[in-house]
């Protein structure tokens, strides 16, 4: 998964565990997704406004708007929409029209690390390509919960040549906020962050794999909770927590500025 142009943040008294953010993080230890399997998962590829090219992940929402983080989308000039397809070589791409980022986004401490992409077009859905309905629940810890994305599979290179071809997704579960500002600090990990971590193996999100969709109940009646933020700074195989945006602290902000 996705972590782009190195934001490093260090926070006093935590030292490894400095936060990296998600647009440049690959899932680690994934599975392969088969066709269909996440039909609304997109990878974005972006023009930035200093001219490098970034790829991070996203969830489409409905026809023409795709939910992912903002540090993802923050300095895009011009955003590329691939969906469709479990193989990144096989997707259908779409431009976009306009992208939002949440407007009190920090880009020192990620909170509110949360942006939507407007499409030039609309989508069409069959059964690989559909929206995602989004939770209103706040999810608690101890909860199974899926992420998945093309990013690295493991802390090879912040290259984005290294990003895999096919899906790569892990089943994971969420732990307490308590336990996750143990690692980064109270003040970044606040009420509208989630985080998940399995401590006996180094699974979840990676470099290329920012903005993906953290999704509960992903097999049976699909849920987006949690918007993957960011990550320890040295590196994904270091097996700290993965944080995400609670989906569900902002509903009414995307539904006001999205026809969800």
């Amino acid at each position: 998964m996705l972590f782009y142009g190195a934001l490093i943040i260090s926070l006093v008294s935590f030292s490894e565990a400095k936060i990296r953010p998600n647009n440049e993080i690959k899932v680690i230890n994934g599975n392969d997704a088969q066709k269909g399997q996440f039909p609304w998962q997109v990878e974005l590829m972006l023009e930035t406004t200093d001219n490098n090219r970034i790829f991070c992940s996203g969830a489409i929402i409905s026809h023409v708007w795709v939910l992912t983080s903002a540090s993802c989308i923050q300095n895009a000039n011009s955003i590329s929409v691939s969906y469709g397809s479990n193989n990144s070589s096989d997707a259908t791409t779409i431009e976009s029209k306009s992208h939002i980022i949440y407007k009190n986004f920090n880009n020192d401490t990620l909170q509110n690390d949360i942006g939507l992409v407007e499409l030039k077009s609309h989508i069409i859905f069959d059964e690989t390509t559909q929206a995602i309905s989004l939770s209103e629940d706040v999810v608690g810890d101890g909860v199974n919960v899926t992420i998945a994305g093309w990013g690295h599979s493991k802390n090879d290179s912040d290259k984005n040549n290294n990003r895999t071809e096919i899906l790569q997704y892990v089943n994971i579960s969420t732990i307490k906020n308590s336990e996750c500002a143990e690692v980064f600090g109270r003040d970044v990990v606040t009420s509208t962050v989630l985080c998940t971590h399995n401590s006996s193996l180094v699974q979840g999100p990676c470099i290329n794999d920012g903005g993906a969709p953290l999704i509960m109940n992903a097999a049976t009646d699909p849920q987006h909770v949690g918007i993957f933020s960011f990550m320890g700074e040295n590196g994904c195989e270091k097996n700290y927590p993965a944080a995400y945006t609670r989906t569900a602290s902002y509903l009414d902000w995307i539904k006001n500025n999205t026809d969800v």
